[in-house]
């Protein structure tokens, strides 16, 4: 690219921007398992993400939601959207990072169904469907949310904590992947490094989970001696945190740490009873076993890529890219949705700025 292309680029990542065209995909959700179709559209300046929610068998409709905080509602196992009614838009993480990371700001998002499309458990499909529709840069500055002072949530045998820093960054370790030891990756998100890194790796199931689950049967205990399921109990843990080729997890920084309020501690579990992976399978999920992606990974440490990808999706509920460094150990949907809430309520740790043009400075544009 020449001098030119570049600074054009650096511009355009300074604007706002939304998709060129309509784009469309259908395909079945990883936990209700019924299909979906959804259809992306570009949105003028300042419209943001929004969804629009059709639901075929109830012919429930939800126009106009925000993909925002205020919106978030718990999920197991996944980001949803509170569409009214008791009603909820699951899995909405791997378009929110393909959205985030390509640095689409404004899109009408329609979708006939109540859950978004799995795909095959990436991000690789919602970016080449970003791709095919186009990137159009647009007259309004893109603003971003620039961390100021160290901010950080414990929880769930983790921790999220975001640091000032130039662009947006991340290190992210999991510690409790039975058979996998400690896995870390960290980085620049940029459009990129996100598309050849991060967006390939999959949604993963823990077959350790699947055989625990078994052991505790009617089944299991009338067939299997009180000592040998003792035996294989204590076996699907084997290495679970054992710190392999000199790894160790990312550190908390109890300094740092503050208090998740009583309201969001209630927000962040689901209460109701929901499905839960019924759309499962090989092709859709990576599983696990034993230290092992059945079928092969796609990266020797494809399940915190993963973490990293949720991450991203999740941190885009934010409603503006982030400047800063994440750390985090053990990550999940709630505990982001905890940190982005809180964060929130600590004015004093961050402020909102113009992206200026790579290369001038702060507010520098390598950011999702």
């Amino acid at each position: 690219m020449g001098l030119g292309g570049a600074a054009q680029a650096a511009d355009d990542a300074s604007r706002e921007a939304t998709l060129g065209r309509s784009v469309s995909v259908r395909g079945p959700g990883l936990h209700t398992g019924r299909s979906a179709r959804v259809t992306l559209a570009p949105a003028p300046a300042g419209h943001g993400i929004r969804f629009a929610v059709r639901c075929p068998r109830t012919g429930a409709r939800a126009d106009d939601v925000p993909a925002g905080t205020a919106a978030w509602v718990a999920s197991r196992m996944s980001t949803a959207l509170d569409i009214g009614q008791g009603r909820k838009l699951r899995t909405i993480e791997h378009l929110m990072a393909g959205l985030a990371a390509s640095r689409i700001d404004n899109a009408a998002i329609t979708v006939e169904g109540t859950e978004i499309p799995i795909l095959d458990g990436s991000a690789s499909r919602w970016c080449a469907l970003i791709d095919e529709a186009g990137r159009v840069p647009q007259a309004r500055p893109r603003q971003a949310l620039r961390i100021r002072a160290p901010f950080q949530v414990d929880g769930m045998h983790g921790f999220l904590r975001a640091e000032p820093g130039d662009g947006f960054t991340v290190d992210v370790s999991t510690d409790r992947l039975p058979g996998f030891g400690v896995l870390r990756w960290s980085g620049p998100i940029d459009p990129g490094t996100f598309r050849a890194a991060i967006a390939p790796s999959r949604s993963f199931g823990n077959a350790s989970l699947i055989w625990r689950t078994a052991l505790k049967t009617r089944l299991a205990r009338a067939l299997l001696p009180g000592g040998m399921r003792d035996r294989l109990w204590a076996r699907s843990f084997d290495s679970q945190t054992v710190c392999g080729a000199g790894l160790v997890p990312a550190s908390p920084r109890p300094e740092h740490r503050r208090e998740i309020g009583l309201e969001t501690q209630a927000r962040m579990h689901p209460r109701d009873r929901e499905p839960l992976l019924r759309g499962a399978r090989p092709g859709r999920v990576a599983i696990l076993l034993g230290g092992r992606v059945l079928g092969g990974a796609r990266f020797p440490d494809e399940p915190v890529r993963h973490k990293i990808l949720d991450l991203v999706g999740d941190l885009g509920l934010a409603g503006r890219p982030i400047l800063g460094r994440i750390v985090a150990n053990c990550p999940t949907h709630a505990l982001t949705f905890a940190f982005l809430t809180e964060l929130m309520r600590h004015p004093e740790c961050w402020e909102i700025v113009p992206l200026a043009p790579a290369g001038t400075g702060r507010g520098e544009s390598g950011t999702t």
